[in-house]
This record gives structure tokens, sequence and C-alpha cells, in this order.
């Protein structure tokens, strides 16, 4: 991916309140877009550069070495070896701090968000929602998603939403931590692609939603067609409403049916009716077990659906 100067800012952020932009780095990217994030404060200029980097395996014993004007240039000089002096120019001396917080509003401006970012949790920030209503969050240092209460507290910012995360390349097993809460991760520099727009970059918005997988669980309404792991069954128009009862809560928040919910298609007893629901299933071919996974009873508290939401597809 062709280098921006936003993404540069993203990579060097990991390094959090520390990170700085040397002169020598930032050269390149100088000219309107760089003086508008010098604007918004992304990139707040440092006193210059007073010393530089002594020689490598240099036995000078100095911290750095004293940097000289020379005529229009200037100089670091070795007190030891004049052949490993290097010659300066001014730019090279300027030093700007990136600032976290300004960053966090530029790439979610990047993503179309127009709204500041609020902050969700040290570090992270909330962007805003995406059209089909995932709460996205920015880190900018992966640090910041590695405390014990981050994911309570990106639930609690995201209200109930689904959550996508952008992030920096994360360590295995936090990533892994977050994606079994239920989150959605996405590495920054993937999706921060070069733009002609004043910020020079810019993120599609539809990737911050996941891809989503071929359904598990297949329902068409109009059919009264279920199909599952492979298999079908059709079911009776007795009972199928049974199973549209268990559909509607496992598209929903609380994916448990409690037994008067289901027993509201009819005047039948809950067990009764899941006992029927299940025997359809076994008589399509699926096993005892099978129907029992997919229509599954939750102890005190009425019955479920044995599929994620996200897994099931619904026709009309």
């Amino acid at each position: 991916m062709t280098e921006t100067i936003l993404s540069l800012l993203t990579r060097l952020g990991e390094a959090g309140g520390d990170a700085i932009l040397p002169g020598e780095a930032a050269a390149p990217f100088f000219g309107p877009v760089f003086d508008r994030l010098l604007a918004k404060r992304v990139l707040v200029e440092q006193a210059p550069l007073a010393d530089w980097d002594v020689c490598d395996a240099c036995e000078c014993g100095l911290p750095g070495r004293p940097i000289r004007k020379a005529g229009d240039a200037f100089r670091a000089e070795c007190p030891l070896d004049r052949r490993q002096d290097i010659d300066l120019t001014e730019d090279d001396l300027r030093v700007f701090r990136i600032g976290g917080e300004a960053l966090a509003s530029v790439i979610g401006a990047a993503a179309g968000f127009a709204a500041a970012p609020k902050r969700a949790a040290e570090n992270v920030w909330r962007l805003g929602d995406t059209p089909s209503g995932r709460a996205a969050f920015l880190a900018l240092e992966p640090a910041a998603l590695t405390g014990d209460g981050i994911i309570a507290s990106l639930r609690q910012a995201a209200q109930g939403s689904d959550v996508t995360i952008l992030a920096p390349q994360l360590p295995a097993e936090i990533a892994r931590r977050h994606q079994d809460a239920g989150f959605h991760l996405i590495e920054i520099l993937k999706v921060l692609t070069p733009a002609t727009n004043g910020l020079g970059a810019a993120i599609d918005i539809a990737a911050l939603a996941p891809v989503p997988l071929a359904p598990a669980l297949r329902v068409r309404k109009a059919t009264a067609e279920v199909q599952w792991n492979g298999r079908s069954v059709i079911l009776s128009r007795q009972i199928f409403p049974v199973f549209e009862r268990l559909l509607e809560k496992a598209l929903s928040r609380d994916q448990v049916a409690s037994g008067s919910h289901v027993e509201g298609t009819t005047a039948r007893e809950a067990k009764d009716l899941i006992r029927e629901l299940r025997d359809a299933f076994k008589a399509a071919g699926f096993t005892d077990a099978e129907s029992k996974a997919l229509i599954a009873t939750v102890r005190n508290r009425g019955y479920r659906l044995g599929v994620n939401a996200s897994e099931i597809l619904v026709d009309g």
C-alpha cells in the first residue's frame, strides 16, 4: 500500500503519548495536507533538535553529537572520525508530536463520520455508527485494548449495538479475547487507503462490517421450509408458528422464548409443542441429538434456537 501521511502517523501513533514524527520522515509529505494536519493539531511542532545520534559502535562516550550550523546547512560532527559527519537540512531538525485525540478525529473523518469521536476508554474512541448500525471504535495503540475492563467498557459505550474496532495489529491472545466477545476487529492500515480528499486518505465505511458468512440456518417463510446443516424440512402450518416464535427470539437481544411465549401460538402446552417440533426434524432425517441442539431447552427459562443470529438468513 502506498504510504500516506495519515497512515504514517497511524503507524507511529502505536507508541501512544510519546509518539513523534521526525523531520526527516516528515519532509516527503510537506504540503497542503501536512499543513492541514498542523492546523488541526494532529501534528504539534516541537523545539528543533540540538543533537544527533552518535555513530554506530562509536566510542566517543557522548549521549549525542552536537549539531552546529555550517553556512546555510547544519552538521552533526563526530569527535573521533570526521568521515562520519552528517550534513543536515533545517527540515531534518524539525520534530513533531502526534496528538492522539486529534488523530482519532481525523481518522473518523476519513471514514465519513461527521461528528467528533467520543472517548470510550483510555486511548479508545467511539467514532460513530455505521449505516448498518454497528458501533465503530478506534484504538491507536494495542495497549489500549489489553485492560481487564475494556470489553465491558466498549459494550457499555456501544449501548447494545454490534461492535467494530479499528486497531493496530494485536497480539493473538488479545485479538482472540475481543473476537470471543463478539467484536469485529479491523487492522487500520489495511483499510486506510490513499484518496484525493483534503486528508490524502480515506476508509471505505463498508469495510467496517464483517464479511457475512454462509448462513447455517435458512428459513423460507412462504413455504415454511427450514434448511440446516445441508438438510431441509418443510414444517406443517400447525407447527411452523412455533418455530417462528423461536426464530423471532433468536434475532432479538433476548434469545430465549419463555414457555408462555411459545404457547401463544395455540392453547397447547409448550413442552408438547417443542416435542412435536423436534419430531418434525427427526422425521426429516435429523437425529434426536441434532433436533435438541437446534431446538434447545434453557433450564428454568424456556427454549431457544441453537444458532447465532449472524448465521441465520430469513427469506419472505
